[in-house]
């Protein structure tokens, strides 16, 4: 097994590959950041992601070495809602790689495996200073007063695929998106937290370690956002 290397994972639901056009981005860059043979044009990544997909809804990955390229498919599972549990043994570190997706998880299955053996669904992970940086298989968003935060990836969080879109979304939308530093104790202050990835787009946190958080009142922004990218890939690429 190559040890260099990049992965996509892309959700494939109905027979397309959501927020394609994130995922080619983030891997293009990134495969010419670390000289990376990617040649594929947009229409061919995503024929070849859709075609891979077993399941329905499926996660593709999509693992790009310097020998090429190799894909597989596994079942989308989605959560409801999720549960999280602080974790200090695995430490986020912003550096080169941390904004791009490499194939070096093992520090994210460790702090999950944590979590899920005391019964959570997902790992809370820091910095080296302390501050909230994002999930080990998530990035993390809290509202709070109408403004919307999200950790910098100064924090050691990964540049995913939903962050950018729900980053960019908000501005389009004219709420305040702040990119910052945030103490644990703000995240559990928050009006309404969630998690984004690929797996579901955005979901719900409704615990953090032995602290409930409260529902927010009337449609949460998490919902929101999750049916903005339903309607955006109905309308098509």
């Amino acid at each position: 097994m190559e040890r260099f290397g990049l992965i996509e994972t892309v959700r494939v639901e109905k027979g397309r590959a959501v927020l394609l056009d994130y995922h080619f981005k983030r891997i293009s860059s990134s495969a010419e950041a670390l000289s990376l043979p990617f040649n594929l044009s947009f229409e061919e990544f995503g024929k070849a992601v859709e075609s891979a997909a077993t399941y329905d809804p499926a996660l593709v990955r999509f693992t790009l070495t310097e020998s090429g390229y190799t894909l597989s498919s596994r079942p989308c599972i989605k959560r409801q809602e999720a549960a999280l549990m602080p974790f200090y043994g695995v430490v986020r570190v912003y550096s080169d790689l941390s904004l791009h997706k490499t194939v070096d998880v093992m520090s994210s299955l460790y702090a999950l495996k944590a979590a899920q053996s005391k019964g959570f669904d997902e790992a809370l992970l820091f910095d080296c200073r302390g501050f909230v940086s994002e999930a080990a298989f998530a990035n993390l968003f809290f509202v709070k007063g109408g403004v919307l935060f999200t950790p910098s990836l100064k924090c050691g969080a990964l540049p995913g695929t939903r962050r950018a879109f729900i980053v960019d979304l908000a501005r389009q939308m004219g709420l305040p998106v702040v990119e910052g530093f945030f103490s644990l104790e703000e995240l559990l202050s928050a009006d309404e937290v969630f998690i984004t990835s690929a797996r579901e787009d955005t979901c719900p946190v409704v615990r953090v370690g032995s602290f409930s958080l409260p529902r927010p009142e009337g449609k949460p922004l998490w919902l929101r956002i999750r049916e903005a990218i339903e309607w955006r890939e109905k309308q098509g690429r």
